[in-house]
């Protein structure tokens, strides 16, 4: 009979496994590949939230050619700031309501802007909006918009309002901000004349002297340093521009930018003056912004969010994208300028007939 033989282990059969200084080495290499690798996600995020933020300039745009062939110009600015926007007044000049309020139809949110009217014009009779009217317009203010906010910035979510007491709508603790704006030329960003800066005393007062009467007067007799008149953009108040007004070209005129608000106050905790009031306020620098204040050594240059310094802040374009902002021309275009852009190029391209035909592309 044949013995058993023991079993034997060859010496080259040992039982394989990762020493401890194999297992750090991987874990190393581990944490190199996904430091190279972190910068270039979070770059392909940046990029998709500027090329959605970019789509959402366009549909403004297109919004607003589409507003320009209903009614023959582009929106109207509204009254000021204690006013937001009231369907039953329509369209035009006498809109208390900003931009924003008048573009809703054309990009789908048609039933956001009739929420809040009875279809009974309050006018010079004295008759003013009923409660169910202020309440629905509150409402309005804090109903989110799909095309409001840079997606880069924040949410489209309610924030605090620091504004005074709204004329036309039981005033809200929060609204939806706006982080688009459109051009209201080289100089203004709201009423200079103090005695209107808010709109007038309530809707009976409106086509009175001490409001209609001296907003066209500032309108039509407002010259800028420069000779060309200070009310140069797209929008303003009371404003009805249409193309044929828009003597420098609508590839050489901008129509709609990100607007620039500071990096430490997107959630609106304090009273910032560029973003204080709602998405539909009137004419105010919330939602409007120039190029220059009045004369080209002022050229207020777009610049980034990260910029917690520079003066005029509140009235100038600019976005949270750390190397471009974004800007709708007057045809439709969107382009990605730098902040480095020439100063005297950004002035023109806010004023819309002063002659000097710069291009986005200089």
């Amino acid at each position: 009979m044949q013995r058993p033989t023991a079993s034997r282990v060859r010496p080259d059969a040992a039982a394989s496994g990762f020493t401890l200084v194999e297992l750090l080495v991987v874990i190393a290499i581990i944490g190199i590949l996904v430091a190279l690798l972190l910068p270039a996600v979070q770059a392909a995020r940046e990029a998709a939230r500027r090329n959605q933020c970019k789509s959402q300039l366009k549909q403004l745009a297109l919004g607003s050619i589409n507003h320009h062939d209903v009614h023959s110009h582009f929106q109207t600015g509204g009254w000021g700031w204690a006013y937001i926007g009231d369907p039953d007044w329509g369209f035009g000049k006498d809109q208390p309501g900003g931009w924003v309020f008048n573009t809703l139809p054309f990009i789908e949110e048609q039933a956001l802007r009739d929420s809040s009217g009875d279809g009974q014009r309050t006018d010079a009779s004295g008759r003013r909006p009923d409660r169910t009217q202020l309440e629905m317009a509150r409402a309005v203010v804090q109903t989110p918009v799909k095309l409001t906010n840079c997606p880069s910035r924040r949410p489209a979510i309610p924030y605090k309002r620091w504004g005074g007491t709204l004329k036309n709508a039981l005033t809200p603790e929060e609204s939806i901000k706006m982080d688009y704006a459109i051009n209201a030329g080289h100089v203004f960003v709201e009423w200079p004349d103090n005695t209107i800066y808010e709109g007038p005393a309530d809707y009976s007062a409106a086509a009175r002297a001490q409001f209609y009467e001296r907003a066209d007067n500032l309108l039509n007799t407002t010259n800028a340093a420069d000779g060309t008149a200070a009310y140069s953009g797209v929008s303003f108040g009371r404003s009805e521009v249409g193309i044929r007004q828009i003597t420098d070209g609508t590839s050489h005129t901008y129509l709609i930018g990100e607007k620039y608000v500071p990096a430490n106050n997107y959630d609106a905790t304090t009273d910032w003056a560029g973003d204080n009031e709602t998405w539909c306020t009137g004419f105010n620098n919330d939602n409007f912004r120039a190029t220059a204040t009045n004369n080209g050594a002022d050229a207020l240059v777009p610049i980034p969010d990260s910029d917690l310094t520079s003066p005029q802040s509140p009235n100038r374009f600019g976005s949270a994208h750390s190397s471009v902002w974004l800007v709708a021309m007057c045809d439709g275009s969107v382009h990605a300028m730098s902040y480095d852009l020439d100063w005297q190029i950004h002035r023109d391209l806010g004023n819309r007939a002063d002659g000097n035909v710069a291009s986005v592309n200089n």
